[in-house]
């Protein structure tokens, strides 16, 4: 009896762990998924463990036929030629109907060469200019795990990738537009392509660099400041030598120099005490520096003190300046085209006042007719500035929502504005500086001026707020904080971009609670289908939720005008479920056994008492 019993539950233990597992396909492979080189060798093992009438490789290369009471058989080829290879191991087992499973082969190439170059120019660039690069990538596949990334230098700049499903080789042409500045004159730019097959593929993932690309950039003469004192010794060198390509050719002009001067310093402990200008020119602009020649001793220099010693105002604004001297004298008095101040004798300070100040380019100068020597003058330094009008941002020639990956001008206008020279403009995308731009023009009036800013969006940008501002810095004589205008509107950008999932495939274990959920962001939103095996009609909502569903594959593909990307769910039975069952069941009839034992060992001790106390 104990032996039936025994046998009965471990035929129901057997039974309940095999629930749950009918549905699914009792093969393994091993490796799940092949990445190989065209023309190279591959070799895949697929194996079970249960009884069956067959099992084989269906495959366009290396197929294997059907073979009896085997538990492994292998797909070999040891040169694949194909790019689209879709192996499929079988099985036709003892219970139930054939099923099989798919392996994912990815066939690659690297490419034949990586290379850079500029578009539609040869000369020298030049600075503030823009110019495209161009990277030319040959013969690739598959082109969606190619990553080609631009460098100056080496910091990395942009990478681009590919949503192309194609398996077969093809080129790829990516362009990187650039403004170079004077930093950029010598820098070397270079394209690289890198081919990342994932965690099956080649470690680390093969990349091929193009040659560099040695820029050339032309800019003009740029000192870093426009004017420099010096306290005349015996060793006096007024050096104006500055950077530029092509190289500058210099000029200087003073009251006390009596020849022509081409070289970039003067050498001399004969110079005279006085203002010294030298201009730097090339063929893109040119640059001057004052250099203020001031003796070593007391006599010699202009006893005149102002303050304060610069003035920044704004325009129609007043001024006020002094000007005093604490040596006797035979009149002060100040010159300007606007409030001059006629000599006074006798005096020792004298203020230029002007209530409203219309004149841009005014050059005030106190000077002095002192008893001894001759008359001296100190210039005043005078600022006049003007905030914008308006400041105000635009797209370039487009109107409609932008396009993820491609290419697009902002164009920021300033109305207004002056001095030029003091004004930077800065772009933001949100809260985040992207670029910003300074002026060397020296005009004093208003000007305007508008500025360009490339950029190329991608999905992260849908809905950003691009804006930007005008800055005019005056120096610590000018008002602080500098005054900053914002652009009135800020640009709300719209981008088009395709549906793209975080995954391709996603496993489900089936339960009561089946959701198949596809939903993804796209833009303009997706259209969603299903496809499977197990449906039996179109489905166009971007969730499946049904308790209903049988194990297998639903393909789900979610599509907008800018593209389209494919996700696949694979249900599978509740296999841990069962498990759990198994086990609790198990336990019960175990439980049920050791009563049973215990029941009849008692009842047979208790049968042996009763005998005993019967004999005696």
């Amino acid at each position: 009896m104990f032996q039936h019993l025994i046998v009965y539950l471990f035929a129901v233990s057997q039974l309940v762990s095999l629930t749950g597992a009918e549905d699914e396909c009792p093969l393994q492979l091993n490796p799940q998924r092949v990445v190989v080189r065209y023309g190279g060798s591959v070799e895949v093992n697929c194996n079970t463990s249960v009884a069956n009438k067959g099992m084989g490789w269906e495959a366009s290369e290396g197929g294997m036929p059907m073979t009896k009471n085997q538990s492994l058989i292998t797909w070999r080829v040891s040169e694949l030629t194909e790019w689209d290879i879709k192996p499929v191991c079988y099985i036709n087992p003892n219970k139930g109907a054939q099923c099989q499973v798919k392996l994912p082969v990815t066939v690659y190439k690297t490419p034949d060469s990586v290379s850079i170059s500029t578009v539609n120019h040869t000369e020298p660039m030049k600075e503030g200019q823009q110019y495209e690069l161009q990277c030319d990538v040959h013969d690739v596949a598959p082109v969606q795990y190619l990553t080609v990334k631009w460098y100056k230098g080496k910091t990395l700049m942009n990478e681009t990738t590919f949503t192309d499903t194609d398996k077969t080789p093809d080129n790829k042409t990516v362009t990187l537009l650039i403004r170079p500045d004077r930093a950029d004159d010598g820098a070397q730019y270079r394209c690289e392509a890198e081919l990342d097959l994932g965690a099956e593929g080649p470690q680390p993932p093969p990349t091929y660099s193009s040659e560099p690309l040695n820029v050339e950039v032309y800019y003009k003469p740029q000192h870093s400041s426009s004017t420099e004192t010096i306290i005349k010794d015996d060793k006096v060198m007024l050096d104006c030598t500055v950077k530029a390509n092509p190289a500058p050719d210099y000029t200087w002009s003073s009251d006390h120099l009596k020849e022509k001067i081409s070289s970039s310093v003067i050498k001399s402990s004969a110079l005279s005490p006085g203002k010294y200008t030298c201009t730097t020119s090339n063929s893109l602009g040119r640059d001057s520096k004052v250099f203020i020649l001031k003796s070593t001793g007391a006599q010699d220099e202009c006893p005149l003190q102002l303050n304060p010693q610069r003035v920044v105002v704004r325009y129609g604004g007043s001024v006020a300046v002094t000007c005093n001297t604490s040596v006797a004298h035979k009149g002060i008095g100040w010159e300007a085209s606007e409030r001059l101040v006629p000599m006074t004798r006798n005096q020792s300070l004298i203020t230029w006042r002007v209530s409203e100040l219309t004149e841009w380019d005014i050059n005030p100068y106190c000077y002095i007719n002192p008893n001894k020597g001759a008359q001296c003058q100190i210039e005043l330094p005078v600022t006049v500035y003007k905030t914008p009008d308006s400041v105000s941002i635009s797209t370039v020639i487009h109107t409609e929502p932008m396009k993820e990956g491609q290419q697009y001008e902002l164009q920021c206008d300033v109305h207004g504005v002056a001095p030029v020279q003091y004004l930077t403009v800065k772009w933001y995308k949100n809260q985040t500086l992207l670029n910003q731009t300074t002026f060397s023009d020296t005009i004093e009036t208003p000007v305007n001026k508008t500025v360009t800013l490339l950029i190329r969006p991608d999905r992260a940008d849908d809905g950003a707020q691009y804006r930007c501002e005008a800055e005019l810095d005056l120096g610590a004589e000018g008002p602080q904080p500098p005054p900053k205008i914002n652009s009135t509107e800020p640009l709300n950008v719209e981008v088009y971009y395709k549906p793209r999932h975080s995954s391709s495939t996603e496993t489900i274990i089936k339960d009561d609670k089946v959701m198949l959920d596809c939903t993804v962001k796209a833009n303009p939103a997706p259209d969603y289908t299903w496809s499977s095996d197990h449906l039996n009609l179109n489905i166009s909502s971007s969730v499946i939720k049904s308790s209903a569903l049988s194990p297998g594959k639903y393909t789900c593909n979610a599509t907008n005008t800018q593209g389209s990307d494919i996700k696949v769910f694979i249900v599978k039975s509740t296999g841990t479920r069962h498990t759990f069952w198994t086990v609790l069941i198990v336990f019960l009839l175990l439980v049920t056994l050791i009563v049973i034992i215990l029941f009849c060992f008692f009842s047979s001790f208790l049968m042996k008492c009763c005998d005993i106390n019967t004999l005696k």
